[in-house]
């Protein structure tokens, strides 16, 4: 009888970076363009701050954005995805096409 083969545990960390809630909304917003902390916020609107604030340090932390207070008054937060990051946004991007074909929009 054979063993079942594990998952690659890169594979495995990517899955769960991904695979947390809000995250790949959080790169979606980010592929055009870096935006504000405020742009963030009305844009992935159903988002509590609490919870994107835990995203954006997790992210910042994984290597996926990059996080640059602007010297400004009042001061400013921009947030950018780095290489990881635009190359999790090819993935991102895949998976909304994949979303468009295969499940049914809801109203």
């Amino acid at each position: 009888m054979q063993r079942p083969v594990p998952a690659c545990q890169r594979f495995h960390t990517a899955a769960d970076l991904l695979g947390k809630r809000w995250t790949a909304l959080i790169v979606q917003a980010l592929i055009t363009r870096p935006r504000r902390y405020c742009e963030l916020v009305q844009a992935l609107d159903a988002v509590s701050e609490r919870m994107l604030i835990q995203r954006l340090k997790e992210l910042e932390r994984a290597g996926v954005i990059q996080r640059r207070v602007l010297d400004e008054r009042p001061v400013g937060v921009e947030y950018r995805l780095t290489n990881m990051g635009r190359g999790l946004g090819r993935v991102v991007d895949e998976l909304e096409r994949w979303a468009d074909q295969w499940i049914p929009a809801t109203k």
